[in-house]
């Protein structure tokens, strides 16, 4: 609490993460990795400006993985990569949490 000319304010300070409806069409990802082809992570390019629950991205050829492009579910892009490869992590807002929860329920069982 700050004090202010007889004023109290309360600040209540939060950490804010991106979250993946703030991801840009160019920028480069870090997703999950597959453990079948490599433990390392996945790095791609965000190839649509869309929301929703799915992304389009291109991987890159590294890590044991080969050039692709195609759709991820949010839930796996977990940083933003900057020129420095400094990684910003990526939330899931909880309305797309319950829907890939439902979709993985429905798969799964």
């Amino acid at each position: 609490m700050m004090l202010n000319e007889g004023k109290a304010f309360n600040f209540n300070l939060k950490e804010i993460n991106m979250t993946h409806n703030d991801i840009k069409k160019g920028m480069r990802v870090q997703l999950t990795s597959i453990p079948m082809i490599s433990n390392a992570p996945r790095t791609a390019t965000i190839m649509d400006n869309m929301k929703g629950i799915t992304r389009m991205v291109h991987i890159d050829e590294k890590n044991g993985y080969f050039a692709d492009m195609g759709s991820v579910y949010v839930n796996e892009i977990e940083y933003v990569l900057y020129d420095n490869d400094m990684p910003e992590p990526v939330d899931v807002s909880e309305t797309h949490q319950k829907k890939l929860d439902t979709l993985q329920t429905i798969h799964w069982g």
